[in-house]
């Protein structure tokens, strides 16, 4: 049987197209932006979301979601507490399969590196800050101590 090179062709496109279809590109399927849990501790934590400088968000105990844009660059998540040490943490940007075997098979991943979406952050993230060392405690006068006398020393003209 004797088929039309015309139907080979409408056949490969089909079988192209749902190849593509069936594997999706990330830009359809996951989206170029995600929402990031972040779960704090002490509660009082305030975090600033930031990429390349720019802030993307804040995030506190109360607030604890941001959406961000997805990209290729990495986040930093700079947080602080009263009582406790500040702390600094990086989301690392890594590739999400959907956005680069999808992308290849429509349009060789370009429309998924342009617009993000073949990037992810991790979708939660805990982040718990140490507390302050404390003060060192300033060394107590004795009792009998008067303001501007050393102890141990009498003030001249005096008998006793």
């Amino acid at each position: 049987m004797n088929v039309p090179p015309r139907i080979h062709a409408t056949t490969a496109t089909l079988l192209t197209a749902l190849l593509a279809l069936g594997s999706g590109c990330a830009s359809i399927t996951d989206g170029t932006s995600q929402t990031v849990v972040f779960h704090l501790t002490p509660k009082e934590t305030r975090c600033v979301v930031s990429r390349e400088g720019s802030q993307l968000g804040i995030v506190t105990g109360r607030q604890n979601t941001v959406t961000l844009d997805k990209g290729a660059k990495d986040v930093l998540v700079q947080c602080a507490a009263p009582g406790h040490e500040n702390a600094t943490q990086r989301l690392v940007s890594r590739t999400q399969t959907s956005g680069v075997v999808g992308g290849f098979f429509l349009d060789l991943g370009i429309t998924d590196m342009i617009t993000g979406a073949m990037w992810k952050y991790p979708n939660e993230i805990s982040i718990a800050l140490e507390p302050s060392a404390p003060e060192p405690a300033a060394a107590a006068a004795p009792r009998d101590a008067q303001p501007g006398i050393l102890p141990g020393v009498r003030r001249a003209g005096r008998s006793g």
